[in-house]
Parts: structure tokens; C-alpha cells; sequence
């Protein structure tokens, strides 16, 4: 069972990593040099690393895992949570 979760675990994490470099490559695609907003991208990768986590996890591909967590309200869930924190954080 232990081996079970660090598995899981595994997956996750290589799912959260590719999942944060694909969101940072987006949002580097579509903004321009002197519009670069770190915290904007620090948000676009978190989510990234939020979809790619699960994607890894339920064995999908990121676009899958993305419209899957969009249909059922996950990524805005998430997004709520996300500010939430970083808001409460900044005090």
C-alpha cells in the first residue's frame, strides 16, 4: 500500500512538473516581452501544475485532464483557492 502512494506520488509530481512547463510555455507564446507579468505567470504555471498533477494521476493528456477539470468546475475551484492563498499570504 505504501508503494502504492509513493507511486501516485511520482506521477504526480512528474505530471505537475511537465504540466508547469507546458503552462509557462503558453504564456510565454502569447506574451510579449515587455508585457511579462511574473505573477500572472506564476498563476498560469500553478494551474498548469494543477492540471498536469491530475493528469498523471488519471493517466490522461493534459488537454484531456484540462477540459475533464473545466467541465466539472475543478479549475475554477482551484483558481479560487489559488488567490485565496496568495492574498492571504501577501498580509
Amino acid at each position: 500500500m505504501c508503494l502504492d502512494l509513493i507511486k501516485v506520488l511520482i506521477v504526480a509530481v512528474k505530471g505537475l512538473i511537465s504540466g508547469a512547463v507546458t503552462a509557462l510555455l503558453g504564456y510565454a507564446k502569447n506574451a510579449k516581452v515587455e508585457d511579462f507579468d511574473p505573477k500572472k505567470a506564476f498563476q498560469t504555471i500553478c494551474v498548469g501544475a494543477f492540471i498536469g498533477a491530475v493528469a498523471g494521476i488519471y493517466g490522461y493528456d493534459y488537454n484531456t485532464a484540462e477540459e475533464w477539470l473545466t467541465s466539472i468546475g475543478a479549475i475554477t475551484v482551484f483558481e479560487y483557492v489559488k488567490k485565496t492563498l496568495i492574498r492571504r499570504l501577501k498580509k
